[in-house]
This record gives structure tokens, sequence and C-alpha cells, in this order.
């Protein structure tokens, strides 16, 4: 009760009751507080009138931290919340203001200053300033004294800025001081106050800045030098060193006044001091005094319970609750919180998708950090293993497809890190999520996203649409897919997929999504963990950034951004965007990924039920399947099995020599049982001979039209069929099978059959002949003739066997990534990748 009574002697409680005209004060209240014990009497200080802006001076031992607390607490138990707040800046870690920190009128507590986090304060500093005179300008104020002689209710607080170890603070964080010299210059009247305290000013405190500190305070000094920067007199240095709190106040031009700080740390009693025994030893000199071992027990004891500051911190805020004063204004909002509720950034269309919650602190605010595609095109996203890459892509797949109506989204993803994306593919938006080793499907996606490219540029031409946002509008047509492909290790993507490697022309997709995808709805999200991983001609047209904790701190020099923002102390999800500090929105607002994927499945589960539309798919070839699910022929063509490209059936051309290439366990054999079924199917006059060694296993498979068996029968069976095949009046066609043709070489049937292979390359009959993929390595005699048609299929292959076979290059590819029956089919120059059915024996 006697606080708030001060306080509303000092009219520094705003009347919010009343809503009337108020009557008009003569003079504005000043900021005056009894801060100890002068001659003869009380001591005070007032940073408005002796002021604007303070320096204490002190070294360690001094008592400065308590003469600070002790000023802090003189100010809030003179005027209320309403007229004064204290922000606290403490390089040390902040002890040095103990309980002050918990006063009603405090607006925040800055220590363990990162230089980011002082330009946060500085930026947040001027934002307060920027707010105050935008204030004063509309209420046509040319000070807050004039608002407060008003009593305007919308009169903000004086704002006191203390500042614990100043000069520790300048030295490690020296664009601090031409801070705090910009708010010093500018903040008298505006209401904001200085109180820098520190141990050695000399170097620290400049000249502009001294020049606006009127208010000197010193406590003891370190040596005469000090004191006379701080008040212009040596008489500091000689404070006894057991007196703490003792110091000399420079309030104008000669004017010294000693004095004795209050102490706040102290235990307050009613009940009457006892009397103090000592004993000292009598001799010439300085007394020594005795300790006495029992004195600390009782002194435990009699200051038990909460001190003066606590007692007086609690009387404050119950005076402030009673008053119904609410809670200042802050200069600067709370750090950002370690994890974002996606939810909360309320998702709206795929053309305005959120990352991240972002701290602006030039505008006082936290604000939602945008991924808008139609504008930024793609998304490069920076950042070490665990910093949270990956949770952001499945926050950019999740928010994209969040609101169907107001526009469909598509997106795929592609993983080449660990499995971290998996929990995607139950929403109905995301078209496929394939792992870095699924080749087959990698290439699907490549191939479907170029044909958008060309079908969408097309139709966006005609329609005079200079993006997939424009195209909805002009034709009205929200089903039209924004393409979204997610990347997630582009580092081990390239090293798969780049130029030289065998598969540059999907990369060279990847580049015209990067290069032409803005305007067409396609764009491209993509992980890096390092600088470097990403070439210059893919960063060059990526201008949206997400800059994770980096493993190297030199990593942020070159993409440009502040290097002590993040830290390996930083959260997962911590990041710089646009120059922001920003965390990245999780569904749930849960570092749990269990929990992550969860909630995923229950909101695609509700995407689903609200009808939602469903992204087309990325299938992939069967491993297995049977001969009867094929037509008969393929425009024309016996078919022969399932087309990579087409993932529909496609057909050979029946005429010459067929090659069927592979190792062990390819599926060579049923492959021969396969194109003799396709071609019984297409043609069935045709006539099947057969020629094998002694271990053919297609002699007993079925009737053949005739048959040999070994070097001696062959070598007369291929004189007999080569009148045959030569003569053009033969009707029908005829279908010779060989199987393990390389065992014929160098034998008695070698020449027959070299001239046998060179009458049916001429004609229009078909030769099918296979052999373990190491022994076709030969280009001469009787296998080169083989070879010379260039048709064939390999199965399982490795990357030389096209060139070694067909002189047809082959992709970068490794046999286990084959099952059997699939292979590389080459004809007419051109290689086509199938799968073979399984023909029952």
């Amino acid at each position: 009760d006697a606080v708030l009574e001060r306080w509303k002697q000092n009219n520094s409680v705003i009347d919010r009751a009343s809503t009337g005209p108020r009557p008009r004060l003569k003079r504005a209240g000043t900021l005056r507080a009894y801060i100890g014990q002068s001659t003869p009497d009380a001591m005070s200080l007032d940073l408005r009138t002796q002021g604007p802006h303070a320096l204490v001076g002190g070294t360690t031992g001094s008592g400065k931290s308590e003469f600070l607390q002790a000023w802090v607490l003189a100010m809030a138990a003179e005027y209320s919340p309403d007229r004064v707040t204290f922000l606290f800046v403490d390089y040390k870690g902040g002890s040095a203001f103990a309980d002050c920190v918990e006063l009603p009128h405090c607006v925040g507590l800055v220590t363990d200053l990162s230089p980011h986090l002082v330009r946060r304060a500085l930026t947040s500093l001027r934002a307060e300033l920027h707010h105050r005179e935008k204030l004063f300008h509309r209420k046509k104020a040319k000070d807050l004294l004039e608002l407060e002689k008003r009593q305007d209710p919308e009169t903000p607080p004086a704002l006191v800025l203390v500042v614990d170890e100043f000069a520790a603070l300048a030295g490690e964080v020296p664009e601090f001081v031409d801070g705090v010299v910009d708010i010093a210059q500018r903040g008298r009247s505006l209401g904001i106050h200085l109180i820098l305290a520190t141990q050695r000013p000399a170097g620290v405190i400049k000249d502009n800045l001294r020049a606006n500190t009127n208010l000197r305070v010193a406590l003891r000094m370190a040596d005469a030098a000090d004191s006379n920067d701080v008040v212009e007199d040596p008489i500091a240095a000689g404070f006894d060193p057991s007196l703490p709190g003792r110091g000399i106040a420079k309030t104008g031009p000669g004017r010294l006044v000693p004095f004795q700080s209050g102490y706040a740390g102290g235990w307050t009693t009613d009940e009457p001091e006892a009397a103090e025994v000592r004993v000292e030893d009598l001799r010439f000199g300085g007394a020594r005094v005795w300790e006495q071992p029992d004195a600390g027990s009782e002194e435990i004891e009699e200051n038990s319970g909460p001190n003066d500051q606590k007692r007086l911190v609690s009387s404050f805020i119950a005076a402030s609750n009673g008053a119904g004063i609410p809670a200042p204004r802050r200069p600067w909002l709370d750090d950002l919180s370690a994890t974002v509720d996606l939810r909360e950034l309320a998702p709206d269309s795929d053309c305005r998708i959120p990352l991240a919650l972002a701290d602006i602190p030039e505008h006082q605010a936290q604000e939602t950090a945008w991924f808008e595609p139609d504008t930024d095109g793609h998304l490069l996203v920076y950042g070490t293993s665990g910093a949270g890459k990956s949770a952001a892509l499945r926050s950019i797949a999740i928010a994209a497809g969040a609101n169907p109506s107001a526009g469909t989204a598509a997106v795929y993803a592609l993983e080449f890190g660990t499995s971290s994306l998996r929990s995607l593919d139950p929403l109905p938006h995301v078209g496929a999520v394939i792992g870095g080793d699924d080749v087959e499907r990698i290439q699907r996606v490549f191939r479907i996203l170029a044909e958008h490219l060309d079908e969408r540029s097309a139709r966006y031409a005609a329609a005079n649409a200079a993006s997939l946002s424009e195209y909805r509008q002009v034709t009205g047509d929200l089903s039209e897919p924004r393409i979204f492909l997610l990347i997630d290790g582009f580092g081990q993507f390239r090293s798969d997929w780049e130029l030289g490697h065998g598969r540059g022309e999907y990369y060279q997709v990847f580049m015209r999504i990067v290069g032409e995808g803005r305007p067409l709805g396609v764009h491209v999200v993509t992980t890096a963990d390092r600088f470097g991983a990403v070439p210059t001609a893919i960063s060059a047209n990526i201008t949206q950034r997400v800059v994770l904790r980096m493993a190297d701190e030199q990593a942020y020099n070159v993409l440009g951004v502040a290097k002590d923002v993040l830290g390996e102390r930083s959260a997962p999800g911590r990041a710089i965007i646009k120059g922001h500090e920003a965390q990245i929105a999780v569904l749930g607002g849960t570092a749990n990924v269990a929990e992550q994927t969860a909630l995923t499945t229950s909101w695609a589960q509700e995407l689903a039920a609200s009808g939602a539309p469903q992204a087309a798919g990325v299938e992939s070839l069967p491993q297995e399947f049977s001969a009867a699910a094929l037509p008969d022929t393929v425009n024309g063509q016996p078919a022969i099995g399932l087309s990579d490209a087409t993932l529909a059936p496609c057909g050979f051309e029946p005429i010459g020599t067929f090659v069927i290439a592979g190792p062990p366990q390819s599926g060579k054999t049923n492959t021969m049982r396969a194109m003799v079924t396709a071609l019984e199917r297409a043609n069935p006059a045709t006539q099947f001979f057969h020629i094998g060694g002694r271990r053919a296993e297609l002699r007993g498979w079925r009737t053949w039209n005739g048959a040999a068996s070994g070097p001696a029968e062959t070598r007369q069976f291929a004189k007999d069929m080569l009148d045959l095949v030569a003569d053009d009046s033969m009707p029908g066609k005829i279908v010779f099978v060989v199987e393990n043709f390389t065992e014929f070489a160098d034998s008695d049937a070698e020449r027959p059959l070299k001239e046998l292979l060179k009458a049916i390359n001429r004609s229009d009959h078909l030769l099918i002949a296979d052999g373990d993929i190491n022994a076709f390595s030969s280009s001469f005699g009787l296998l080169g003739e083989l070879k010379s048609n260039r048709h064939g299929i390999a199965l399982k292959p490795d990357a030389y066997d096209g060139d070694s076979l067909f002189k047809v290059p082959f992709p970068r590819v490794k046999r286990h990534e084959f099952p059997p029956g699939r292979g590389f089919m080459v004809q007419n120059g051109q290689r086509t990748l199938v799968h073979l059915p399984l023909v029952e024996q």
C-alpha cells in the first residue's frame, strides 16, 4: 500500500478508467531516486535533470553491482511501470542485477551476448526509437515530457538501459558502442536513458558518448587515472577497500558529492541491534581484531529468509497487480522457441508456403517466413547433419498441399540420404518418395517432368500466362498441379547423375527445371550439407536460400550470412532466412520424429476424407509377370516385354540375328522361351529350329521343326539349312534358336554357321542366340558375324556391355541393380530398358 501510495503521489500511475479530458500538469515529473547517504542528508540522483545518461565506474570489489541494484530499486520505489521501465544488459551472465529482473518494471535481460544478439538488441532499440518518434509525431508532441504533462494514457514510460561490464562488452562486440552512441544522442527527448557501468572506462567511453553522460558516479577506482576518467578528479582512487559502496557523484562541472551507497542485499529487522563485542591486540600501529568462530552460525540463523531486495521486489509486484497496471511494452520479443508448429503458421496455398517463424527485430515482431514459388522459383537448404534439412523438406511438402481448394500440388521426393521423407508417402498430393538407389523410378520422374516442361511451355505461351498462378487465373483451372521436386542430399545426387556418369540426359532435365521451371510451375527444393556440393550453375539460378547450422564457420561467409547467428548449441531447425534468424516449422511443433510421422498420417487421412486430389504416382517395372499379360503384337511386331519408358508392352523386329547375353542366372533361357512364345503368337505359321550342345535346356521344351546337337550335327545341319534360308520362295518365317552359341566358336561347325548367319542377315528370317556375357568379347569370326547386326538384349548389364556387344553406350549401371529378366534391348542403334515375362517350362 505504501508503494502504491508513493507511485500515485508522483503521478506515475496512468488513470485508465477516466475517458474524459485530463488536466494538464504544470511540469513533468522527474526520475529522482534515493540511492544512499550523503552529507548531511540522503543522497539522490535524477537521470532526467542530471543526465540524460550516466557513467558508473568501479573496480572489482567496489560494490558497483550493488550500487546499480540500489539505484534501480530506488527508481522502482518512486515510480510505477507506467513511468519507468528497465532493460538490463549484463555481459557477465546476468548475476549483476539479482532479483531486479523480477521487477514489474523490467522489460528484458540481455546476457551471454554474442555479436548476433548484440545486433538484435541494437536493431530492436532503434526500432523502439522509431516507434516513439512515430507516436510523438502522431500526438504532435515534441518529447516525452510533453505527453506526461498532458497525462496522455498512451504516454510510453521512460526506458532505462542498465549496462554492466560495458568495457568488456565493447571489447568483444565493438559495434555495440556505436549503437549505444546513436541511442544516447537521440534518447533524451524520446525518454531513453543509459546507465553504463564499467571497471576501466579508458579507451572505451568515446568522446561523443562522454559528452552525453553528464552524470558520473565513481566508486573505488584502480588508480588516479581511472578516477580522472570518470569524475575528472583522482579522489576515487583513495577510497578505503574495506568500505564497498563508498563513492562520489559528479552532477555537473565541479560539483562532486561523496556518498555511501545503499545496500539491498542485507536483512532488515525490527529488533534492536545487539551490542558488538570485539577483541583486539594491544599493539602499536594498526589494530588486529580477533576472529570469533561462533559468530557465523548465529548470523546464518539471524539472516535466514528473504533479503531486503526480494522483499522490495515482492512489494512492487503486489502494488503493480493491485493497481491493475498492465505489463509494459517490450522493445523486443523473447528469443524464438526451439520448435514451431506448422499449423500455427496457417498454410495458405501452394503459391505461398510457410517455411519458418522469423525474428525481425527491426519491426519488433516475429513473422512467418514464406516460400513463394512464383517469385522465388526454387529453394536451397544448406545445413550439416542433424541441423534439420530433412525436416524442412517434410514441412514444405506437407504445407504445399494443405489447401487443395486454393490450388493442386504434386510432390515428388528423391532421397539420397537417410529415409527421412518416407513419412510423406500417405499424403494424397505426394506422388512418390523414391530412394536414391531406385534408378529406374528416378529416371521416370525426370522423363515425366521433361514432358511437363515441354507441354506447359506451349500451353502457357498460348494463354499469355507468365506463371502458373496467372494461368490458373486466365483459365480458371485450379486442377493444374504445381509440381515440387524435393531432393534430400544434392551432393550425392550430383555425384550419381551428373555428366560423365552415363546419366547426363537426366541431369540435363534437372538443369532445365532449375532454368525454366519457375514460370511453368515446376520447382526444385533441395538440401546440401556444404556450399561446394552445389555448383555455381545451380546456385546462381536459386536465389532463395535457407541456411541451417553448418559444420564449418567459414561456410557462413561463403553463403553471405552472418557467421555468429548459428552455433553448436543452436536448436535443430534454427536457420537464417533472408538475413533473419528463423525457426523452421514442423508439424505438431515437436522435435520427436515419431510424433511428426503420426501427425502426418492423421493429416493425410483428413485430406483424403475431404476429397483432396491424388497426385499421379511413379510406377516401376514389375519384378515378375506372365507372358499372358502381353498382347500378341505391338505396332505389328511381336511383344517381347514391358518397356521402362512407357511401362507398356514393346515389340522387337524379328529379322536377322538377335543376341541374348548376360551373366549366369540373368534369365537368358527364359528370354529365349519368351521370344519363341511371342513369335508363335504373332505368327502361328512360324517354323522353329533348335541348335544346342549336350546341356541344352530347350531341346525337350517343345516340338521343334528340326534340331541339331553338338558341333558335328550342327555342322551338317547348318549346311542343310543354308539352302532353305537362301530360298526366297520358301513360305513363312524361319526362326533358329541357338543355345550357348559361344561353344560353337573354334569348332567344326564354325564355318557353316558363319555362312548361315550371313544368309540370315540378308533374309527376313531370324536367329536367336544366347551366351555368357564374358564369352562375347570377341568381334571376329563367328561371334563377330553374330554381333554385326547390333541387335539383341543384354540382361543384367554392366556399363561397358553396350560398347562391347552393340557399339551403343549404356548408362552407368551395375549388374546388381537389375533383377533376372531385365536388361537393355538394342535395335536400330537405340537402347530400351525392358523386362521379359516369365514363361512356364
